[in-house]
């Protein structure tokens, strides 16, 4: 029987994806200007301070932390194969179709082209809108590595659920060493990196470890640990990004929040977390994540035309402005993406498909 606190959803960690989501976003906009001249002493600071909180391929793997955590919950709670396929169709589709068909619209009228190698073909429009092809709108590579990480995270909770937490361990070191292999990271495209797929059996493995994990940690320690964790992640952003050794610690890191976040609620900046704009944010992640690039160009040119403007302004300050734009020309176009898509989507989960699905029950908000 599985206790209370693991079959109730976890707000705070839709609000961890929602900030991962923005993370990734930041990264988007200021990476190009983050790493160039600063006006002065304190911009320098400032330019650094934004490369630590925009670590954007750390946020991914967290992505994948994190759905590993919440997959695993709710098959562990629901067990069955034809569930969990239908419940990752109707999560993961509706809304990657929607914007790949905003794209191929914007292209076609106005000629809006934010990758020159993508091509709007009818039939690549078509393979990037089941999520073979990642060309069209780059940040959807992350989702093709989910969906090739489906057949994985249900081993893991079979597994798990058999046999115990041994086997994903196991899982998740072998992945981690086929990651120095180039011909394995890149197995299904050169357009998807398979390197950090460990982190998803990592998630799973918290699933049925992290309650005792957590239980281990003095009430002193809470508070200090989801700080160091949050610091070591920012301060990976200073390494390789795609490193095999950085990816390892930003998953590392990831998990330790995760873990903290849902199984320990007496962290004083965990609550953070519960704030009204960091959950709606969390809400919409998905279709924020995945349309949040449509801004990168008016971002881009909104921050080249400031710093032409006012010489006097910090770099740091002209791409914090150029962000708030990028959010909040999206998060309108999320929530609706949200509301009218993603919702009614998962909606069909208590469509006559359940009965012939066997189809998941998963909790309002989970992935």
């Amino acid at each position: 029987m599985l206790s209370s606190s693991e079959r109730r959803f976890i707000p705070r960690i839709e609000s961890m994806r929602g900030c991962a989501a923005l993370t990734v976003a930041a990264m988007h906009v200021t990476a190009s200007y983050a790493v160039g001249p600063s006006r002065g002493a304190l911009d320098t600071l400032g330019l650094q301070a934004i490369r630590a909180l925009t670590n954007g391929y750390g946020a991914v793997v967290a992505f994948f932390v994190i759905s590993g955590f919440v997959l695993a919950r709710a098959l562990d709670r629901n067990f069955g194969a034809g569930r969990f396929i239908h419940g990752r169709v109707v999560r993961l589709f509706p809304a990657a179709i929607t914007t790949i068909a905003i794209f191929a619209a914007l292209f076609y009228c106005v000629g809006f082209n934010l990758y020159k190698h993508a091509s709007y073909t009818p039939l690549n429009i078509v393979a990037n809108m089941l999520m073979l092809r990642a060309d069209i709108d780059a940040v959807t590579w992350s989702m093709k590595a989910e969906l090739a990480a489906t057949p994985l995270i249900f081993g893991c909770v079979w597994l798990g659920r058999q046999y115990g937490t041994r086997p994903l361990l196991a899982i998740a070191t072998v992945l981690f060493g086929l990651s120095f292999v180039g011909q394995y990271d890149h197995l299904i495209g050169n357009d998807t990196n398979l390197a950090p797929l460990y982190a998803f059996p990592v998630g799973a493995l918290l699933h049925f470890r992290g309650a005792a994990i957590a239980e281990r940690l003095p009430s002193i320690a809470v508070t200090p640990a989801a700080l160091a964790s949050i610091a070591i992640f920012c301060a990976c952003a200073f390494f390789k990004p795609a490193g095999t050794w950085t990816l390892l610690v930003e998953c590392l890191s990831a998990a330790t929040l995760v873990t903290l976040i849902a199984y320990r609620t007496d962290a004083a900046i965990l609550t953070l977390l519960d704030r009204p704009i960091v959950r709606f944010y969390g809400k919409i992640s998905y279709s924020f994540y995945l349309l949040h690039p449509l801004s990168l160009l008016a971002s881009v040119r909104l921050t080249q035309y400031l710093l032409d403007q006012i010489a006097a302004a910090p770099v740091s300050l002209v791409l914090a402005v150029s962000f708030v734009f990028s959010v909040a020309a999206v998060t309108p176009l999320a929530a609706a993406s949200w509301r009218f898509v993603e919702r009614p989507a998962m909606n069909l989960r208590s469509s006559p498909l359940r009965g012939r699905l066997d189809r998941p029950t998963l909790v309002s908000g989970e992935t």
